[in-house]
């Protein structure tokens, strides 16, 4: 081997002897983009903006206190509606008790209207009207009679009579006794007698 191609042989030998090394040890420039890629991933520790802070907590409270209210509203509501039921169903059982007096009354209205004495039966009829109207302003209305339709919600047939002239539907003909309703609820249903 001549000394030129030792030279050329030996230069090769010492290149690869070098990526070698450079292989096998660590590389300075790629310890240090790792090194930086670490600093990127580690979050910043930014303290909390004590603003921020106090307007969530003043939203939650400002939220908290809109549902008390709207939950303290629907009970107001309700007690109220409660309320108005019961009264509702202890006048309906006095007015209930009284209607047998309003019976009474017609029935001493009759009478009265065949006797003698026309100032007895002035004050009678004033009497039965007084209380009629106080019922009425609590709420009591007649059930209608005579010539409507008959509806088994609001009339009771005692008796069926033949109609002076052709009908399409079954009416009533006589009331035998007064019905009534309480606020759109039937108290009794009229007594009636059903022309066909």
């Amino acid at each position: 081997m001549s000394s030129a191609e030792y030279e050329r042989h030996g230069a090769d030998d010492a290149t690869e002897q070098q990526a070698s090394d450079a292989s096998s040890r660590p590389d300075v420039a790629d310890d240090h983009d790792e090194a930086v890629e670490e600093e990127a991933v580690e979050p910043e520790l930014v303290e909390p903006d004590p603003w921020a802070q106090l307007e969530l907590e003043r939203d939650e409270y400002l939220d908290a206190l809109r549902r008390e209210r709207a939950e303290f509203e629907n009970f107001r509501k309700r007690a109220n509606r409660e309320r108005l039921e019961a009264l509702d169903r202890g006048a309906e059982g006095v007015i209930s008790e009284l209607l047998g007096v309003l019976d009474n009354f017609d029935r001493v209205l009759e009478a009265a209207a065949r006797s003698e004495d026309a100032q007895l039966a002035r004050g009678i009829e004033m009497v039965h009207q007084e209380l009629r109207g106080a019922l009425a302003k609590a709420g009591l209305e007649e059930v209608p009679g005579a010539g409507v339709p008959f509806d088994p919600n609001w009339h009771e047939a005692m008796m069926q009579v033949e109609a002076d002239e052709p009908i399409d539907q079954p009416t009533v003909f006589e009331v035998l006794r007064r019905g009534y309703s309480f606020k759109g609820r039937v108290l009794r249903p009229a007594s009636v007698s059903v022309a066909q």
